[in-house]
């Protein structure tokens, strides 16, 4: 199949070719995920603390097949733009076997450890059984969800970013269909409650699964692997990048998990507000997801064809936008966030620590996003450790830390504040450290770090 050239015309054109589809799936998914939450919420605010608490944990699995796939665009964009197509789909290929591997493993472990973990997290006796079995349905179709994603994530490195996002979107549609039987029942079927919101995601992503497997066939991406000694070495590219990439997500799932054990002692309003509010700084960053998700295969084609003034002018390009669109969704929050919350839950003490933490934290979403934007670009270049680095400094050495004294000070919303000052202060080293690297290796010129 045809792939367009990434290292040549406009900038800005090839940006928004990426991240337009990209930005409507990510956007899709997450509509289907608030709308998942608003269903929970009719339920009660038991159930939607019980659904909150399952978040770090389904973000820390995703975390794992995101950083393989983070590592092997990085590696297959580099190689194709230095024009070996063959190898580029050989580590595609690989790297899809050792995804399939790794989330059977993990599946097996979260099933069994799921009640031990939401213990930890400060799960209350009265919402555990409905919390574990929520995300033990999530772990059966794991493998559903993440297959595609890291299929996906190489489809753009190849230069499609319109199949990963039909596939997105097919997936966020169904569930939003279908979800609502599932939960509340139809006809003479009587609804599965929570559990149907978890059924509800695996069946919806079953279709667009086949269709992925299909468009990965049709790539080249299910070639014969070749020798298993060809396999280990494309694995040992993939986790010298995706390992480190896997540690700095995981960072993020397990500080979320320390923040919602201190919100727990607040109480299950307090959690579920948390949630709710999460779910909706998603949906106003998704653009920035989107963009941060485009950098990555940009930066690394253009790198591997030595294109350096391209990569400055992204960059560039991407921390303005990020800045002009942090503001824009903080003043769209602070306007109208009581009465998106309001629309979502009818729980007042939810809708005003949610309205709270949309008041205090949304300011910092464009220092969020250079965050991004700074560690895309580093991944893409083969170099995880300052990624790694920034998300240690983001959450362990600022944003947890702060966390614990504010909320002995100010309650909860100390720990909405910590958010907030970990954002800007890691967005500026982000923003320093990228262009310190660009300027020395624009002044060096480039060492392609791609074994051949």
């Amino acid at each position: 199949m045809p792939v367009f050239d990434l290292t040549s015309g406009s900038v800005a054109r090839h940006l928004s070719r990426l991240t337009a589809p990209m930005f409507l799936g990510i956007s899709s998914m997450i509509v289907a995920s608030m709308i998942d939450t608003v269903y929970i919420g009719w339920i009660g605010t038991a159930e939607l603390a019980a659904v909150s608490f399952t978040f770090p944990l389904v973000m820390a699995v995703s975390s794992v097949s995101m950083g393989l796939g983070v590592g092997a665009t990085s590696i297959m964009s580099r190689i194709l733009g230095s024009g070996d197509r063959e190898r580029c789909l050989l580590i595609g290929a690989h790297t899809l076997i050792l995804v399939l591997l790794l989330i059977v493993v993990i599946s097996i472990l979260g099933y069994v450890y799921a009640p031990v973990l939401f213990r930890w997290q400060g799960a209350s006796e009265e919402i555990l059984p409905t919390t574990v079995a929520y995300v033990r349905i999530w772990f059966v179709g794991l493998p559903l969800f993440a297959i595609p994603m890291v299929g996906g994530m190489m489809l753009r490195a190849l230069g499609d970013a319109r199949t990963p996002g039909i596939i997105m979107t097919s997936g966020a549609v169904f569930q939003v269909l279908i979800a609502p039987a599932l939960i509340f029942g139809f006809a003479d079927m009587d609804g599965l409650g929570v559990d149907g919101s978890a059924w509800a995601f695996i069946i919806s992503r079953a279709a667009p699964s086949i269709y992925a497997l299909i468009v990965f066939r049709r790539f080249g991406l299910f070639g014969r692997p070749g020798s298993l000694q060809k396999m280990l070495r494309s694995w040992t590219e993939v986790l010298r990048i995706g390992v480190p990439s896997i540690a700095s997500s995981l960072i993020g799932p397990v500080s979320m998990s320390v923040l919602m054990a201190l919100l727990a002692a607040h109480g299950h309003a307090i959690v579920a507000a948390f949630g709710v509010a999460t779910r909706i700084e998603s949906l106003a960053t998704m653009v920035l997801m989107a963009l941060s998700s485009s950098i990555g295969p940009f930066v690394g084609q253009n790198y591997g064809a030595r294109k350096n003034e391209r990569i400055r002018i992204a960059l560039s390009i991407s921390y303005r936008f990020s800045m002009v669109w942090g503001l824009l969704a903080f003043a769209v929050l602070a306007l109208f966030g009581n009465s998106i919350v309001g629309a979502m839950v009818d729980d007042t003490d939810v809708i005003r620590a949610a309205y709270e933490f949309m008041l205090i934290v949304p300011i910092t979403f464009g220092f969020f996003g250079v965050t991004m934007m700074a560690t895309s670009y580093f991944v893409a270049l083969g170099q995880p450790m300052p990624s790694l680095v920034i998300s240690i400094l983001r959450m362990v050495v600022v944003q947890i830390p702060l966390a614990l004294v504010l909320n002995f000070f100010m309650a909860y919303r100390g720990v909405f504040v910590a958010i907030a000052v970990s954002n800007v202060l890691v967005g500026l080293l982000g923003y320093v450290w990228a262009r310190r690297e660009l300027n020395r290796d624009i002044l060096a010129g480039y060492p392609l770090s791609v074994s051949s």
